[in-house]
């Protein structure tokens, strides 16, 4: 196995600090809202308070920061940022550079996190939207961070229904071992190989190597196949009831099935760890009893970080559930806009998963493998031809997600914070890689059912899921940068343009029936221009002769005479 190198130390304090490969001075001005993102988070810890170490003799919060802070950061000494609304304001301003408002916020993070009390036991202490990381952590086991040879995180994918029945995979059939090496094949390992995956993860039942049988023929068959992919694999152990066997309670038998299925991971090349089917400290010692240095995989809830405990064991790591589709809250919504807010909740709280993983590995020496829950699932609708499956409404609608440019986005968003997230520990498993019998090649990367959320095969080809060989690029390392846009509301509709103002009508209004101006009163008409007077041309171009002065003299003597007549 590899070392991956976390910042551990002998001894020591565990301290929680800015990430700098994703908040930095490239980065930080590519940030939505800074008060967002940082101070609505830890503003309210510790009653909003926080003081110094060694203290000053004062105490301080999100109204009034440390005059050290500004010092520190080396900010002019003319000017100080006094609180959180001026440093917000000071930033975008330009008052204070990029790579000083990173330092100030490291600050601030740190200071708050030491001000806590209680930290060795809250998986949440150092939980800032994914964007700080905790530094300075002991170590008494020297626990490798890889699983791997190479040193590198595990990439898998898991292959559902398999071995363990799983209908949303196989359509409701068991299938035969023949069909099992037909549906996992050398090609399939191929091709998982050219997405950049790097191990199969198989759910096997635990009593699967107690003596010789049909399983483990197979999967010996299999794993040959794996390895000649470049692949290597992890066996999960899981507790089954077949209509012909009773479940197993002797404790006795189990450890016995636990402890061949150990001995025969750890004679297999290819195998690199085997997950044990609950957290019993029984199930820890048998394993160890075919194998004192096989790493060991521990399952775990989110609720469950916090009391885990294990006596000291350089190979003991834990294998953590992030499955998000099991309460009401996870599940329920019944029309289309609640479906979308409850995409834009999911997509909000991926990257506050990022402080468990990092807890575990700190605060209990246990390194955290993501075993399950990592698909692109936001409901459990691949369960809702079960007899217990409650319908809150929550599946009626998936055929509006097809085609949609919204839940393409949205799904491409919660994908990247995924990806992001789990690489911080020891690798994770996505969910499965295609549905049985889906052979056709026109149909991959057609997200047209809720099952297929949960094939990487259809979700890399849909373009949802970044490259897996991008995880610690730029790029992907600013997956949780900012939060999910906030657009649930409208989903695909756009508003409608905004018409440019109507003319003015004076004492009027804009009548847009008619597309002209309307009157209570109508306006007086405009005044027109009058015509010019009238002039004889003949007057002003000749003048009066004797002979036309005569005439006009007979004419009125002939019209007096006519009228005394």
């Amino acid at each position: 196995m590899g070392s991956k190198s976390n910042k551990k130390s002998a001894s020591g304090i565990p301290t929680c600090v800015v990430d700098n490969d994703v908040l930095n001075k490239n980065t930080v001005g590519k940030m939505d809202d800074i008060g967002l993102s940082i101070f609505a988070k830890l503003c309210g810890m510790n009653r909003g308070v926080f003081v110094l170490d060694p203290p000053d003799g004062k105490t301080y919060g999100c109204t009034s920061f440390p005059e050290v802070f500004s010092t520190n950061a080396d900010v002019p000494s003319w000017y100080t940022v006094k609180d959180s609304a001026h440093f917000t304001q000071s930033f975008k301003t330009g008052e204070l550079t990029a790579e000083q408002t990173v330092d100030i916020i490291d600050q601030y993070v740190s200071t708050v996190y030491q001000s806590s009390v209680g930290n060795s036991d809250n998986p949440y202490g150092c939980e800032v939207n994914g964007l700080a990381k905790l530094e300075n952590c002991p170590s008494t086991t020297d626990t490798p961070r890889s699983l791997r040879q190479d040193g590198d995180i595990v990439k898998s994918v898991t292959l559902a229904g398999a071995f363990v029945p799983e209908e949303w995979v196989t359509g409701g059939r068991v299938l035969s071992m023949e069909e099992v090496l037909d549906f996992y094949s050398y090609k399939e390992f191929k091709n998982m190989s050219k997405l950049g995956v790097n191990t199969v993860q198989i759910p096997v039942p635990c009593n699967a190597f107690i003596g010789v049988g049909e399983i483990a023929d197979t999967i010996t068959t299999m794993l040959k196949d794996v390895s000649k992919a470049g692949l290597n694999a992890i066996l999960t152990l899981v507790e089954t009831k077949n209509a012909d066997e009773q479940i197993i309670t002797m404790t006795e038998s189990v450890n016995d099935r636990i402890t061949a299925a150990a001995k025969f991971a750890n004679d297999a090349p290819a195998i690199i760890a085997i997950q044990l089917p609950s957290p019993l400290p029984s199930l820890v010692s048998a394993a160890r009893a075919a194998s004192t240095t096989l790493p060991v995989l521990v399952p775990v809830n989110k609720g469950e970080l916090a009391s885990m405990g294990f006596p000291p064991d350089r190979f003991l790591f834990a294998a953590l559930d992030v499955g998000a589709s099991t309460s009401v809250a996870d599940v329920a919504s019944s029309d289309s806009e609640g479906d979308r807010m409850k995409m834009f909740y999911h997509e909000n709280i991926v990257c506050i998963d990022r402080s468990p993983i990092e807890y575990l590995d700190c605060y209990r020496d246990m390194p955290v493998y993501v075993t399950s829950g990592f698909d692109l699932a936001v409901d459990n609708c691949i369960n809702k031809d079960d007899e217990n499956f409650e319908d809150y409404g929550q599946c009626n609608r998936f055929d509006e997600t097809i085609g949609s440019g919204w839940w393409e986005r949205h799904r491409q968003s919660l994908a990247s914070r995924q990806l992001f997230t789990y690489s911080k520990g020891l690798g994770f498993s996505f969910s499965g890689w295609k549905l049985y019998g889906d052979d056709d090649d026109e149909s991959i990367g057609k997200i047209d059912s809720p099952e297929k959320l949960l094939c990487l095969r259809d979700v890399a080809a849909a373009g949802l899921l970044p490259p897996i060989d991008s995880i610690g690029n730029s790029t992907l390392n600013e997956a949780c940068l900012n939060g999910p846009k906030a657009d649930f509301a409208m989903g695909d509709k756009t508003l409608a343009p905004t018409p440019a103002p109507p003319p003015d009508c004076g004492n009027g209004w804009w009548n847009y029936t008619i597309n002209d101006c309307s009157y209570w009163i109508p306006p007086p008409p405009t005044p027109q221009p009058t015509a010019a007077p009238f002039a004889c041309p003949s007057c002003e171009t000749q003048p009066l002769s004797t002979k036309y002065m005569v005439s006009a003299a007979l004419v009125g003597a002939v019209a007096a005479l006519v009228l005394n007549w």
